[in-house]
Order: C-alpha cells, then structure tokens, then sequence
C-alpha cells in the first residue's frame, strides 16, 4: 500500500510538473517564435550568442546551490523539520554571496566578451541587461524550487503559467514599441521585470505554504556535509552548462550569427520537446531521497521505462515531420534549421534518459558520480564539436551547424551509456536496458508507416501533419498493447495523473 501511494504521489506531482512543464515548454516555443519571426535570423543569432553565453555565468550562481536545497529540505521534511529553516538561510547566503559576484564579472566582462571575442559591438548593451537578468533569474529560481520538496508542485505550474503570458506579452510590446536596433536589449529588459514579479509571487506563496522554512529557530546542520555536497555539484554544473551552450558560442567564433539562430532554433525545439517526456530531477530526486534501496529500483525502472516509451517515438516521429514543424514554427527564413535538426533529433532519448540517472545520483548524496561524468563528457563535447564543426565549415556554414549537432548527439549518448554502468556498479540495483527494446521495435515500425504515408502526400499542410501524427500515434500504441510494452498496470496509474493522493 505504501509502495502504491508512494507511486500515486510521484505520478500526482508528475502531473502537475507535467502541465507545468507543458505551460514552460509551449511557452518558450512560442517566444522563440516570437523571437525570431520578428528579429530574423542575424538579430535571432545575436540574442542567441549573448543568452547562451549569459547562461553560462548563470551557473556560476548557482553552483549546484538548487540541487543541494530540493535535497536537503526533501530529507529535512522526513527526518527533522526543524532543520528546514537552518538549511535554506544557510543556502540563501551561499546563493546570494554567488549571484552577486556573478552579476559584477558581467558588467566588467561584457565589453571585452562583445569587442574582442564575439567582434560585434552591438551585443555590448545586450550583454550589460543580461547582468540583471542572471541576477534575477537566479533568485528566482533558487525559490522556485522550494515546491519540490514540499510537495506543492501545482504552485510551480501557477508560477511558470504566469512567467510565460507576462514574457510573451511584454516582449510584443518591446517589438511594436522600440526601434529595431535596440530590440535585443529590450527584450532582456522585459525578462528582468517578468522574474522580478515572479519572485515577489513566489516569495508570497512560500511564506503561506511554508512559513517553516522563514523561522529564526536555531538548528544545528552538518555544514561540511553540505558544502562537499555542493563542492561536487560546482564542478558538475559548471561542465553541464559548457556542455548545454558551448556548441552556440564556438558556432558563434566560426560563423555568422543568422546560422547561430538555425541552429538554436532547432536545438531549443528538441529541448522543448525534451522536457515534455523526460521525469525531471525537481520531482523524482525528493523521492529517491526518501526511498531504500528496494523501493529505488522499483521505482527507478518504472519511470525509465516511461522515459523509453515516450521519447523513442518521438525520435523517430522528427525525422518524418522535422523539417514541416521548423516551417511551421519559425517559418521558412529559418528552413535552413532543419539540417542540424535531423542530426539531433535523437538528443530526446538521452536527455530524458540521464535527467533520472541525474536524480538518483543526487538523491543518494553521490554527486561525484555525475561530476566526473559530466567533466568527460563536456570534454569530449568541446573536442568533437571542434572538430566536426571545422571539418564540416569546409563544405558551408550550414553543415557546419549540422557538425555541432553531430558533436553533441556522440557526447549525450557517452554520457546516457556510462550513467547506465555507473548507476549499477555504485548502487548495486538491477537497472536494465530491456525496456528501450519494445519501444524501438514499436518506433521503428512507426516510422516505416509515416515514410510510406508521407510519400503519398505532394506537400504537407497542417491538416496532413496532424492526420499522420494521430495515425503514428495509434498505431505506435497498438503495437506496444500487442506486444505487451503497455501494461494494464500503466494504464491505471497514470489516471491518477492528477487526482491528489494520500500520504501514507
């Protein structure tokens, strides 16, 4: 009964994570598509060089303080709630005495960053606005993730349904009420209003929901423990950023921005897409940290399997409708995109792999496992896309975004392969691939069918993509129900998607 409702209440705050997700990925989406629609492909890359490298500086505010607060207020919750409050003030100060420092290297560091390295003095302002931004952001999110380990995940959907109509609605006014040459710094002036408004509404509802955690007592924390945890952590984000951006900001040094812009256009669509059937670390690591060994496995291998079955069709499902959706969404000055979109089309399945590795991992207090991963890994990143993008420039700067995307699909399935190992030799549960075989038997057979449907289409419009998706999508379905990769067992649990359970 326990195992049950602990599974009832992972899938209820999947759920909510699930619209939350779904509120910040279609969001995103139809910013970029703002975005870019409106700043064409060359002003597109410029936005694109300066968030990307913001980004970078992003993760030098945090550090791996996030992670480090979703677990020890998860094991505070189970343990000894008065521990709460000692923890986050700890973090507060470690968070605030971080994003300061990061937010004054911007300011100093933009000038020479747009002049010297990137060779574009327009991004100079950019890169100013993006110093606040990252400050805000930072705070922000820091908060944000406080209704994880409280279980409130449905705050956190409010909360970015919120962030995501103020954002689209202010960066409309920034393109119909600023010239185009400042276009780019106005919209990172609108992102800094749009988290400063969050914060305060996250701060709101944290101090009704958890009035805990703003409480003066005194609480005695292993401090040492927790700086080892985020020591690990530090390094792992670092790397992980290098290896989410990197590929941008060398395509940056090689090319011109417009091919930047197609690149990221395809790249933060697969990431969109990424985040919709991927479990991510904010709901599944406060579980893990409660759960033994036994109940881990278990649940572990329940939730990678619904990894497995809904990104592989996926996968597979881009390489039919790819270059359609990028029309679509972007229009047809960035077509171009489709080109690295095929090559990464198959990031899906290893990204939403190793964000449930990522949470086990942290769960367990095992950080290293993943920071040395993440160190090769971005290693190997940097090298490849070095290499392949050079090689590649040869033919046209095109395929030279075709390069980055190459480089990155080699770096995410090395790191997806050895979390896999690594996950059962330190833990010593019973992890298998198996699961990954039904669905690619199912996703395969799917992909046959679409191709041989398309084929008879002259050109697709948006009533043919979506009768080829309905047809995929059933008989992806029918074909995992035959053959026994959909349980009835699966079908029960996910009606309780978003029915509220008990705790037991």
């Amino acid at each position: 009964m326990k195992n049950t409702s602990l599974k009832k209440r992972i899938v209820y705050n999947s759920g909510w994570n699930f619209l939350s997700t779904i509120s910040s990925k279609i969001g995103a989406l139809i910013f970029s598509i703002i975005l870019a629609r409106f700043l064409m492909p060359e002003r597109y890359g410029n936005y694109s060089i300066v968030f990307a490298t913001a980004m970078i500086f992003y993760t030098f505010a945090d550090l791996g303080v996030n992670y480090a607060l979703s677990r020890y207020l998860s094991e505070a919750s189970v343990k000894n709630k008065s521990q709460m409050s000692p923890y986050y003030r700890y973090l507060l100060k470690i968070k605030i005495y971080l994003t300061s420092v990061v937010f004054f290297i911007i300011l100093i560091l933009s000038y020479p960053i747009s002049v010297y390295i990137f060779k574009n003095s327009s991004l100079f302002i950019p890169f100013i606005s993006s110093a606040f931004f990252v400050f805000i952001l930072s705070l922000e999110v820091f908060h944000s993730q406080i209704f994880y380990p409280i279980e409130k995940v449905k705050y956190s959907f409010i909360k970015e349904l919120l962030t995501q109509i103020l954002r689209i609605i202010l960066v409309l006014i920034v393109f119909y009420m600023v010239s185009q040459e400042y276009q780019v710094f106005g919209i990172f002036v609108s992102l800094i209003l749009v988290h400063s408004v969050i914060l305060l509404l996250v701060l709101f509802y944290l101090k009704k929901l958890a009035p805990g955690i703003y409480s003066t007592s005194i609480g005695l924390i292993n401090k040492k423990r927790v700086l080892s945890f985020v020591g690990f952590l530090t390094i792992a984000c670092i790397s992980g950023v290098f290896f989410s951006y990197i590929d941008s900001v060398i395509l940056g040094i090689f090319i011109l921005p417009e091919y930047v812009g197609y690149y990221r256009a395809a790249f933060s669509f697969i990431v969109g897409l990424t985040a919709l059937v991927s479990f991510p670390n904010s709901v599944l690591l406060p579980f893990f940290t409660k759960l033994g060994k036994l109940k881990t496995e278990q649940l572990f291998n329940t939730f990678f399997r619904y990894t497995a079955i809904l990104s592989l069709p996926l996968s597979f499902g881009l390489l039919v409708l790819g270059k359609f959706f990028i029309n679509l969404l972007y229009g047809e000055s960035y077509l171009s995109a489709s080109l690295p979109l095929y090559f990464i089309s198959f990031l899906i399945v290893p990204m939403a792999g190793v964000a449930t590795f990522v949470s086990l991992f942290s769960a367990k207090e095992k950080p290293q496992i993943f920071t040395k991963l993440m160190i090769a890994t971005s290693i190997i990143n940097i090298i490849l896309n070095l290499v392949f993008i050079k090689i590649l420039l040869r033919f046209s700067p095109l395929w030279a975004t075709a390069g980055a995307g190459i480089a990155t699909l080699i770096s995410w399935s090395f790191y997806f392969i050895a979390s896999f190992y690594s996950s059962k030799k330190e833990f010593a549960i019973n992890i298998s691939m198996s699961p990954i075989i039904k669905p690619l038997i199912s996703s395969f057979l799917m992909f046959i069918l679409l191709m041989f449907i398309k084929l008879h289409f002259d050109s697709l419009n948006l009533f043919k993509a979506i009768i080829i998706i309905l047809i995929g999508v059933i008989f992806y379905f029918l074909i995992m129900i035959l053959i026994k990769g959909i349980t009835k067992e699966d079908i029960n649990l996910f009606k309780n998607f978003l029915k509220e359970p008990h705790h037991t």
